[in-house]
């Protein structure tokens, strides 16, 4: 493994503390380990291109680490609000995660490859989505009008993930039968 990996690995196993400090009403810690964990996902890529160690195995791991992040940190923070509107949109996002994941599963498969680029509003989405579970991780301690403009943000980020969501299906839909 190279030292990308080593730093995606770390994403992946700070998610257990980020959630056991959101539990346990610890939000500045867990906001700082949520911080640090979603900036290794810039890192891992710069080490890779930078050291030329790019390979399947950290693409592979990077994917799996950005699907956990999110997906774990968001539904768990999600649950806790109590708030369906935050609940629905963060529904929305995961069920995209899973969509894309499945789809490029599906293309592999089908074609032998990932034909699947990530766009500029694809990486724009995950910096947006990143800072909404921010806000979330925060939102118990912050009030009522910090929950409306965590509220703002997550449905934010829910409607460029559809909005993602669909430009994939559009622009790989001659791959799909």
């Amino acid at each position: 493994m190279t030292y990308a990996s080593y730093v995606t690995l770390i994403r992946i196993l700070l998610i257990i503390p980020i959630i056991y400090l959101i539990s346990n009403s610890e939000s500045y810690l867990a906001l700082a380990l949520f911080v640090i964990a979603a900036s290794t996902d810039y890192l891992d890529g710069f080490i890779a291109r930078s050291t030329k160690t790019e390979t399947s195995l950290g693409a592979l791991l990077d994917l799996l680490a950005d699907k956990l992040l999110v997906c774990l940190v968001l539904l768990w923070c999600a649950n806790l609000t109590y708030s369906y509107p935050v609940m629905i949109a963060a529904y929305i996002i995961i069920a995209r995660e899973l969509t894309i994941s499945s789809m490029r599963q599906f293309l592999v498969k089908k074609i032998g490859e990932n034909p699947i680029k990530v766009t500029y509003i694809a990486k724009s989405k995950t910096t947006i989505q990143m800072i909404a579970i921010s806000f979330l991780i925060l939102n118990p301690k912050m009030g009522d009008p910090f929950n409306i403009v965590t509220t703002l943000f997550i449905w934010i980020a829910a409607l460029i993930s559809i909005y993602t969501l669909y430009n994939y299906f559009k622009t790989y839909r001659g791959y799909i039968d």
